[in-house]
């Protein structure tokens, strides 16, 4: 018997008590492993969605499913095939994995967009070819780009990521745009048992230690484009995703924890041109 306050509590009660508590503790420990199974540590999803102007415009239309971890930094031992001589840079990576949907049935455009003049039909992508473009800015409201940096392929830093990111021998192995490349795989429903996922990782080095802001362009995970004339010269824009991020830290104290997504990524159209600025 136990007495708490003015209460005498028996101790059977007492243990049928704490072995709730611990039950209801193991069955949280659980959950959260569970979950943590599901999602792989990929907390940002970008669903594959397309408008019904999109669909009626292009029959061909294709859209990726992309899933992606926060963006993070390493540092890797890295040799310069030139001159043979290694140096330890710090490389940032964006780890993703990537799924061709189904898109929603074709539909009658609710509205008419901004003009756009179809000209000869731009050769169709049915390849998966990711491209990554890392821009940083200062003013989070103009986004002007102060440096734009396409992903690298660093096979020393592809290595040394996988024995991050890849806790078991059973998990899959994230792959540099050049290796991922591959016929669009076909569209699979998300209620389906089988979900082949394709894992990928994009590599930059030399990036600004000072950069609070900046944002990932992907591009190469659809095929939807159109065609618009700027003055006399006619423009293809390309459906792209873009994903910003903030960067809490310095140069002094750099750390996974620092970088966060600012809001969720989004669809749109860039202009084939190296501006990206959509202008």
């Amino acid at each position: 018997m136990f007495e708490t306050g003015m209460t005498t509590v028996p101790a059977s009660v007492l243990r049928v008590g704490f072995l709730a508590i611990a039950v209801s503790a193991a069955q949280l420990v659980v959950c959260e492993e569970s979950q943590a199974q599901v999602t792989r540590g990929f907390l940002q999803t970008a669903p594959a969605i397309a408008s019904g102007e999109e669909l009626n415009r292009q029959p061909d239309l294709w859209v990726m499913e992309i899933q992606f971890k926060q963006m993070r930094m390493t540092w890797v031992d890295i040799t310069d095939p030139e001159t043979g001589e290694t140096n330890r840079e710090q490389v940032w990576y964006l780890a993703y994995r990537t799924l061709n949907r189904p898109l929603a049935t074709r539909q009658q455009a609710e509205e008419d967009q901004a003009p756009v003049i179809e000209l000869d039909p731009v050769p169709s992508q049915h390849r998966l070819i990711p491209e990554f473009v890392l821009v940083t800015y200062d003013d989070r409201e103009s986004e002007i780009p102060e440096r734009i940096a396409m992903d690298e392929v660093i096979p020393e830093a592809v290595a040394h990521i996988n024995q991050i990111e890849r806790r078991r021998e059973s998990d899959p192995v994230y792959k540099d745009p050049v290796s991922i490349i591959q016929h669009v795989p076909d569209a699979v429903p998300k209620e389906s048992d089988d979900q082949p996922w394709v894992y990928g990782v994009a590599t930059w080095r030399g990036i600004d230690p000072d950069a609070d802001f900046f944002k990932v362009v992907l591009k190469g995970f659809s095929n939807g484009y159109f065609i618009r004339t700027t003055g006399d010269q006619p423009i293809v824009w390309r459906k792209v995703l873009v994903q910003k991020f903030l960067r809490r830290g310095d140069r002094f104290d750099p750390n996974q924890r620092e970088f966060e997504f600012d809001g969720p990524a989004q669809w749109d159209y860039l202009p084939d041109t190296p501006s990206l600025t959509g202008e």
